[in-house]
């Protein structure tokens, strides 16, 4: 909630997912949605996330509800982060947008692998992956929903 007054105060809607497309297409619709709800398609992405998580932390007794939730609370302290960013980029026009988003993902992949195994290097390397392929995924889905919604459409 406070990322998105933030993000309308000062108007940076297409900051951190930005989609173009000359034509209106169902794609083009659906990242135009993913961008002006962030908060609740973080939400979305987080079950992408937390599926991935699941596969690479199998030894780990956590259910897939369980990593949801700490990925919530892991998400939404990105979310503060971004907001943080947002401020600045709005206060003083410089676009730090971009690096704001590099800082919430490696803080993202830092708390996972502090939950999972703080002492493995490799918790941290799994975590990262997990987030990386998480949004590669719910990204993916969005664009192959919006192109067969299109094919579907047309004929």
């Amino acid at each position: 909630m406070i990322y998105s007054l933030v993000n309308h105060f000062f108007h940076i809607e297409d900051g951190y997912v930005k989609y173009e497309d000359s034509k209106k297409t169902t794609t083009a619709l659906i990242f135009q949605w993913i961008s002006g709800h962030y908060g609740y398609a973080n939400i979305m992405m987080g079950m992408f996330i937390a599926l991935w998580t699941k596969l690479f932390f199998k030894k780990h007794d956590y259910n897939f509800f369980e990593i949801l939730i700490l990925l919530c609370f892991t998400m939404g302290m990105g979310m503060l982060i971004f907001t943080v960013f947002a401020i600045v980029t709005g206060i003083t026009h410089y676009n730090l947008l971009e690096f704001g988003g590099y800082v919430g993902v490696i803080y993202s992949a830092w708390a996972i692998g502090q939950f999972f195994n703080k002492s493995k290097a490799s918790s941290y390397f799994k975590a990262l992956a997990s987030y990386m392929l998480g949004m590669i995924t719910f990204f993916l889905l969005a664009m192959a929903i919006g192109a067969v919604t299109d094919l579907v459409i047309k004929h």
